[in-house]
């Protein structure tokens, strides 16, 4: 017998419903191969399964199905228990069943019950497989009774105006069936007295008809969201025996909950064809928020949030379909606000780790493997299992790319409680310890034992993997490294240290999975870093800033920051005096973050500098969730610079379509220093005669410290393309090259600047030189400056220099390569691939990394071919 067979076997044995885990449990399997296994026979329709967590599953028993339709419902074992069990009585009660009243508030799914009525009459052969089941709304006639008792019981000739022929009613289509009156309090006393004299005799006659009696078998279902004592007459109700009551939706449980949220949005991705994922803090408001609508508004919100967040994903290129809180209705939002009186039970329900959700129509048990498993395994299995589903090869990005991130968390959190010589190889430890030694330094954080415990399994995993040969694939690798820019930064180091000791080659994705290691302590240690940055939001008008933080920190259930409102009659200088005063009290020795409406609001940051010592930044045109950004982040503990750039970046990224400028052609040099303006002036002198005669302007600073020099060279920066910063402090901003002083007056170095100005020429004619001739690409000269930095960054990963004049040969090799692809022309193919990738795959995955960015700027994909193009004219022009 198959393992296949075996689970079978155990399902048809027991009867019940069982996890994936239980199963494996039961029978000794490995628990991945059982998950396998279930998706197999849930496909072949062996067996079925039934949404939640955990998903069970159980046999599909095709000779006892009669209470089927009922345990489609979610909340048929819990809180519609007695309703079904009402329900069933009511379909069963010989001869034909019992007349029905479903009482519920507005969207508590009475319709639906209605259905599930019918659907277990049949299957229970009380009706015929064909029998009719009408709904009728009497909403849509009340204003019209006569139209109204014309569809129930028909229409004789000449009833009434309008009535030029005879017309069956539902009655008569309905004989043999179920019909369904919704909002049946709608029908008068009238239209209840024909009704109860049918319910009565089985007989009723059509409207103007008075010599021909008719007959039916007809069973009615009746649904009210009113009490029907109010409405309905007391003969009325007194024939119709079996009344049955629905729970509103916050009469229900948070299991159940969830499970209509999952049916809702497995609906959704059928109908967008998309997976769906749902951030933490979306999927707790829409558990506990107050749907005054019920299920019906839940429905909906659902629906308007997948809307959102599809426009968000489509427009905006992001790389997976996420609904966030942002995407969500604001009375949605506002369940957040309940969310400690809930938190026990959403952790059960959830769990306290899992930060992303998955729901897709072909998503079975579809969590990573067992922590136990090697960690690349994981990856691979998974990527086998979505190449057998048949998935896009975006697709499988998309699912890895948030799986990875789940699996690396419970990874860390469920590490085996055994000493580290039982597990770790000495030589692996020993080499962790040196690693996060360098890292501590460099870093300047510290980092738990836990941690390096966990990345000792982990790189003893991933070097046995290395020397077997065996792929090492990290789907995200650029967010990554974006993300966390200092961490990758250290992580390629850390991989020549391990190259050195270990005598192996350590892949580019396998530098990302050290990056995370590295950056999972951030958030740990920032809480424990002490006092967090102040946030100040400052506005005009009496209650703006206040208003918008009070909603913030609603909306985040924290209470940063600081609002002051600037009333339009206050005077500049007295509000001044007033942040001023506010920012001395607050005494944030990590620093201000202002953010501000417009006006003079914006220039204070740079004046309390002054007055207090008190570090600031400055974002104006601020908004909700720039405002909520910062809050989010300082609470966390972030840094000064952390959150102010996470900020811009969302400013930018805001504006991104409204701020293409290009970069000025005045060029500059700057020169500064600390100590006075003469030390500026003698590098002035030295420099000039190497600008002579060229578009280079020699911009000399004083200034007394960091803080103010970083804020004008950010000002410079906006007239000026600064070729480099020279001076008597080291001082980095962006990527402009630094020289020293001493560099200045060193003769090597010096040819280093004075090549840095000559290069500038060739590049201006060659951007003059193809304006005009490339299509495609509106501003050559931005695209020109983008890959210079590009290939040097390309020539410093793969840590080669190129033979003189190359780098122009590859950056005109890009420009007519990126208009090649946007035109759809031809790809070359290269010869010999398989050979030059398994050779320099390393260099390929540098070069593909790097010009990833590019590709998303300039709308274009790179094919393989080109890549090993690329990749070949940097290894074979690089310098001996």
């Amino acid at each position: 017998m198959s393992r296949k067979d075996e689970i079978l076997a155990f399902l048809k044995n027991s009867n019940e419903s069982f996890s994936a885990q239980q199963i494996a449990d039961e029978l000794n399997l490995d628990r991945a191969n059982v998950s396998r296994y279930l998706n197999e026979l849930y496909k072949e329709k062996s067996i079925e399964k039934q949404s939640g967590k955990p998903i069970l599953y159980r046999v599909v028993n095709k000779g006892k199905r009669q209470n089927y339709p009922f345990r489609q419902l979610i909340g048929a074992n819990g809180s519609l228990k007695i309703a079904v069990q009402q329900a069933q009585a009511a379909i069963l009660y010989p001869p034909r069943g019992l007349h029905t009243l479903i009482l519920g508030k507005t969207g508590t799914g009475k319709s639906l019950f209605a259905e599930c009525m019918y659907e277990y009459a049949v299957e229970s052969n009380i009706l015929e497989n064909h029998a009719p089941f009408i709904t009728f709304n009497c909403a849509d006639y009340s204003q019209n009774p006569q139209l109204l008792y014309g569809h129930i019981f028909g229409v004789k000739k000449g009833a009434y105006t309008g009535a030029d022929s005879d017309r069956p009613g539902l009655l008569e289509k309905c004989d043999g069936g179920i019909l369904f009156l919704d909002e049946i309090h709608r029908l008068p006393h009238e239209g209840q007295e024909m009704l109860f004299t049918f319910i009565d005799k089985g007989e009723f006659r059509r409207l103007g008809e008075s010599d021909h009696l008719r007959k039916a078998s007809v069973q009615i279902i009746g649904a009210t969201t009113e009490n029907p004592e109010s409405f309905l007459l007391e003969t009325f109700t007194r024939r119709i025996p079996m009344s049955i009551t629905l729970p509103s939706l916050d009469d229900r449980n948070l299991e159940e909950r969830f499970q209509l949220i999952e049916h809702f949005l497995i609906l959704e991705s059928k109908r967008l064809n998309e997976t769906i994922y749902v951030d933490r803090r979306a999927l707790s408001a829409l558990l506990i928020y107050h749907a005054s609508a019920n299920i019906g508004q839940l429905q909906r919100d659902l629906k308007l949030s997948c809307a959102k967040a599809f426009l968000n994903y489509k427009s905006n290129q992001i790389q997976y379909l996420n609904i966030t809180q942002m995407d969500l209705p604001i009375h949605v939002q506002k369940g957040l606000l309940d969310t400690k009186d809930f938190r026990e039970k959403m952790d059960r329900l959830i769990g306290s780790d899992q930060e992303i959700f998955k729901f897709h129509d072909q998503e079975s048990d579809s969590e990573m493997r067992d922590e136990d498993d090697n960690f690349y395994d994981v990856i691979e299995s998974k990527l086998h299992q979505l190449h057998q589903d048949g998935r896009s090869d975006a697709d499988i990005k998309k699912e890895l790319l948030v799986d990875i991130d789940q699996y690396f968390n419970r990874y860390l959190d469920k590490l085996p409680e055994v000493g580290v010589n039982e597990v770790v190889d000495e030589q692996i430890w020993g080499i962790t310890e040196k690693i996060y030694s360098f890292a501590e330094g460099e870093l300047v954080r510290s980092f738990s034992n836990k941690m390096k415990f966990a990345f000792a399994l982990h790189l003893q995993g991933s070097i046995e993997r290395i020397k077997q040969f065996q792929t090492v694939f990290h789907p995200n690798l650029n967010e990554i490294r974006k993300k966390y820019s200092k961490e990758f930064k250290v992580s390629i180091e850390i991989a020549q240290m391990i190259e050195n000791e270990l005598n192996v080659e350590i892949p580019l994705d396998e530098i990302g999975f050290i990056t995370m290691f590295l950056a999972a302590d951030i958030e740990e240690n920032m809480h424990q870093q002490g006092q967090n940055v102040g946030i100040i939001v400052m506005m005009h008008g009496k209650s703006t800033a206040s208003s918008m933080l009070q909603t913030v920190q609603d909306l985040l259930g924290v209470q940063q920051g600081k609002a002051l409102d600037m009333p339009l009659s206050m005077e500049v200088r007295e509000m001044y005096e007033r942040v001023k005063n506010t920012v001395i009290e607050l005494n944030p020795t990590k620093g201000v973050l202002f953010l501000v409406d417009m006006g003079s609001l914006s220039s204070f940051g740079n004046m309390i500098f002054e007055e207090t010592g008190v570090k600031t930044k400055t974002i104006s045109m601020t908004s909700t969730p720039i405002v909520m950004e910062a809050v989010r982040k300082a609470s966390l503990g972030r840094s000064l610079e952390d959150i102010y750039q996470s900020c811009q970046q969302l400013f930018d990224y805001k504006f991104s379509t409204s701020k293409s400028r290009e970069k000025p052609l005045k060029k500059a040099i700057i020169t500064a220093c600390f100590t006075g303006e003469g030390v500026a002036l003698k590098l002035k002198t030295r420099l000039v005669d190497l600008v002579k005669g060229k578009n280079i302007e020699i911009l000399s600073i004083q200034f007394l410290n960091r803080h103010a020099f970083t804020e004008k060279v950010g000002q410079i920066s906006e007239q000026y393309d600064i070729l480099a910063i020279v001076g008597t402090v080291h001082f980095q901003y962006d990527d402009i090259p630094f020289f020293s002083a001493i560099d200045v007056f060193h003769k090597n170095k010096f040819k280093e600047i004075e090549k840095l100005i000559e290069d500038e020429e060739p590049y201006q004619k060659m951007a003059q030189s193809l304006e005009g001739h490339i299509s495609t690409i509106p501003h050559v000269q931005k695209l020109i400056q983008r890959l210079r930095k590009l290939v040097n960054e390309i020539e410093r990963k793969l840590m080669i220099t190129l033979e003189d004049g190359v780098d122009k040969g590859i950056i005109i090799h890009l420009i007519f390569l990126i208009e090649n692809m946007k035109l759809k022309q031809a790809v070359r193919q290269f010869d010999d691939f398989s050979g030059f990738r398994k050779k320099y795959a390393r260099e390929m995955s540098v070069v593909k990394e790097t010009l990833r960015d590019l590709e998303k700027e300039f709308d274009f994909i790179l094919s393989e071919s080109e890549t090993a193009y690329l990749c070949q004219m940097f290894i074979e022009n690089r310098k001996s």
